[in-house]
């Protein structure tokens, strides 16, 4: 382990990642805090609805959403599109689950795709951020080393249908679905979106999906 220990001290942090000094003093920070003016309200992102009309130089403000309900939240994502980064495989068939402790309301994220057959999974504990908003979190697979993530673009249905989530630094990025696949209407404006917002879209890189997935369960789905 000291070897182990010693390489990982050598390693540059990316950006968006930072290394925590302690751990999350208690369990009430994985907890999302639910209000009965903000629970029923759904968001998304403004923006022109029809792309090709909209012409100039477009600036959108670079912030999370105002309000993310974290029961409609929780649950599998089907990974659309991303910005590779370092610390997570460029496979196929990728999600990502966000799941709840039911007895003391801690919250974990599970990262998982395919390479070559192969699955890779990665786990990790997630915490939100904002209490009141719900719409940033700190996100830890392997200690002492965390980052901060926000949630830019939500959809409207009841489990939001699509998110999208970045970091504070506009390096990191991802494009999600609660289907394996996403309208090309959708994600032209999201990419859109993103692009008036300051990201580099150019990066993205479209993650194979299958349909067939759509029934798709594991036997640890259930990570709780």
């Amino acid at each position: 382990m000291d070897g182990l220990e010693e390489e990982i001290r050598r390693i540059s942090l990316p950006a968006g990642i930072e290394k925590m000094e302690e751990a999350p003093a208690n369990s009430s920070d994985g907890r999302s805090v639910s209000s009965e003016a903000g629970a029923s309200e759904e968001f998304t992102r403004e923006g022109p609805t029809d792309i090709s009309a909209a012409g100039g130089d477009i600036v959108l403000p670079y912030e999370p959403v105002p309000f993310v309900d974290m029961d409609r939240f929780i649950g599998k994502w089907y990974e659309i599109a991303k910005i590779p980064n370092r610390w997570q495989a460029n496979g196929s068939l990728s999600t990502v689950i966000y799941c709840r402790n039911p007895n003391n309301g801690k919250l974990r994220i599970v990262s998982r795709t395919f390479v070559d057959s192969r699955r890779s999974e990665h786990s990790g504990r997630l915490w939100v951020h904002d209490q009141e908003k719900c719409s940033s979190y700190k996100c830890q697979f392997l200690w002492p080393f965390t980052g901060m993530f926000w949630i830019l673009h939500l959809g409207e249905k009841e489990n939001y249908g699509y998110c999208v989530i970045g970091d504070p630094s506009k390096t990191n990025l991802w494009i999600l679905s609660r289907t394996p696949t996403l309208e090309d209407y959708v994600y032209e404006k999201l990419v859109a979106q993103l692009e008036w917002q300051g990201y580099n879209t150019s990066k993205l890189v479209i993650t194979p999906q299958s349909e067939d997935l759509a029934s798709y369960k594991d036997e640890d789905d259930d990570f709780y």
